[in-house]
């Protein structure tokens, strides 16, 4: 791959590795302060906000990563503009919410909680503020300066949320930190590219950037209903605690996931969209992103469902049993959607066909919707095994569009990473016979470690990973005694 690829996956993964160890460690704190009750009032609350950023956006943060600018005049008038618009439709739809903010809360089933999610409401125009400038950075594969940026953000609710906790300010002190996070990403992006964003408006730059656009905004609704219907259906039948029990496991796996997948992912596409045109070229970058991805990922993903309620125990504390299956289960299905169709969505953006997510997505809400709504009617357990079980059906629907549509084999998106779903599914049914055998913690970590060396001994038999384990080990020896 590029030299310029490989430097931003690696400050790329830096960024993400450091903020992904310190926002778990800071919401693991909040749960062992805050009940599960104000997790899923924030979850609610969110679910409206993330709506609103969506539109807000446009999907314009797409446009300028991809689009192939004919002058750098081009550019800066696209980026201009796409600035102004997203400012605008915020402010907008701020005040939108602002005014039918008691209106909203009933709907997601938070009646007189109005306020705060008016308050929050103000993610959404320091949301549309940043999202042009990283969209930039990111088009540049400068990911080095973006670390620098979230260093800043990502202490923001070790400094306000946890004092605020403390001081009994329950699900306030969440929606303070998260407030507080945009806010120093805007300042510390306005400080950075202040002279590059011109007050500047084109109808005819607007439209051509909106046609391409729509199908991308088309998309991320689907994506947003995807990820946030089983919030609203919950909020609706149960109440805010067990929608907090639901959301926190996911975010705790969500997190883990992503210290590869929000790394890796914007590296991936914007060098696909550079070699779109090269389809062995793009083949070539697409799959090995995809092997080591799923190298680390797969046997997470298994690791965590084997071990679910040890992890639950040791993060969460006692309050939070109940989220073991929540946790286990959405573990092992989002391992294999991140490596899989969660990939191939990054194909059809890279090659401009956005459509195609979108009809991915819309053939698995066909199936979702009715699946959720059903399994909640018998209990919550049924919900949640269900709700992630039904995820494989967007797999084979982004793998029946990208073999209609895309020249490219859906079948080696399974078979290039099969020794790794085979290899962690072996290492998981040995590790799921032998946990019970003793009831205690250090037979649990044993178990745990007994896991990661048999996955690493198996796969080394295999020549061809046995190069890439013995390169890894290479390169990290190599570091350890270049600092020695």
């Amino acid at each position: 791959m590029d030299t310029k690829i490989v430097a931003a996956a690696k400050w790329s993964v830096i960024t993400e590795v450091l903020a992904k160890l310190i926002t778990p460690l800071t919401n693991i704190i909040l749960a062992h302060m805050l009940a599960p009750t104000a997790f899923g009032i924030l979850a609610t609350i969110m679910m409206v906000i993330s709506f609103a950023e969506m539109l807000a956006d446009a999907g314009f943060q797409k446009f300028l990563v991809q689009h192939e600018f004919e002058s750098t005049q081009d550019k800066q008038e696209a980026t201009d503009v796409a600035f102004i618009a997203n400012l605008v439709f915020s402010l907008v739809l701020w005040g939108a919410i602002i005014i039918g903010r008691d209106e909203l809360a009933v709907l997601v089933g938070n009646d007189g909680l109005g306020i705060p999610l008016a308050v929050m409401g103000a993610m959404i125009p320091l949301s549309a503020f940043s999202s042009v400038q990283m969209a930039l950075y990111r088009r540049d594969f400068n990911f080095k300066f973006l670390l620098n940026i979230r260093l800043i953000t990502i202490l923001t609710p070790i400094l306000i949320s946890i004092p605020m906790a403390l001081m009994g300010y329950d699900y306030w002190s969440l929606i303070a930190g998260m407030l507080g996070s945009q806010l120093f990403t805007a300042l510390a992006l306005l400080k950075s590219r202040k002279n590059q964003i011109h007050l500047f408006f084109s109808s005819r730059v607007f439209m051509n950037m909106f046609n391409y656009s729509a199908w991308s905004l088309a998309e991320a609704f689907s994506i947003w209903l995807t990820a946030w219907v089983d919030t609203f259906i919950i909020s609706r039948f149960l109440d805010a605690y067990y929608l907090g029990i639901y959301k926190m496991p996911m975010a705790i796996v969500t997190t883990v996931m992503a210290m590869a997948t929000a790394s890796l992912a914007p590296v991936l596409f914007a060098a696909l969209s550079r070699v779109q045109n090269n389809q062995q070229a793009f083949s070539n970058t697409f799959f090995t992103f995809q092997r080591y991805m799923a190298l680390f990922l797969v046997p997470l993903g298994v690791g965590l469902f084997v071990f679910q309620d040890f992890v639950v125990q040791l993060l969460l504390g006692p309050q939070w049993t109940l989220a073991g299956i929540v946790l286990g289960s959405w573990a092992l299905s989002s391992a294999i959607m991140t490596v899989t169709a969660n990939l191939i969505s990054e194909i059809f953006r890279a090659k401009g066909m956005p459509n195609l997510s979108f009809w991915a997505q819309i053939l698995h809400l066909v199936v979702l919707i009715p699946v959720i709504y059903i399994c909640i009617q018998y209990d919550f357990s049924t919900f949640v095994y269900a709700r992630s079980l039904v995820r494989m059906e967007m797999l084979v629907a982004s793998m029946l569009l990208l073999a209609l549509f895309v020249n490219m084999s859906a079948f080696r998106i399974i078979s290039n990473i099969s020794v790794y779903l085979i290899t962690a599914s072996i290492v998981g049914l040995i590790a799921y016979s032998i946990l019970h055998l003793y009831d205690a913690v250090w037979w649990t970590v044993v178990c745990m470690l007994l896991c990661v060396v048999l996955y690493v001994a198996i796969l080394y038999v295999i020549p061809s990973e046995r190069i890439i384990i013995a390169s890894g080990y290479k390169k990290v020896l190599s570091k350890v005694k270049r600092h020695n």
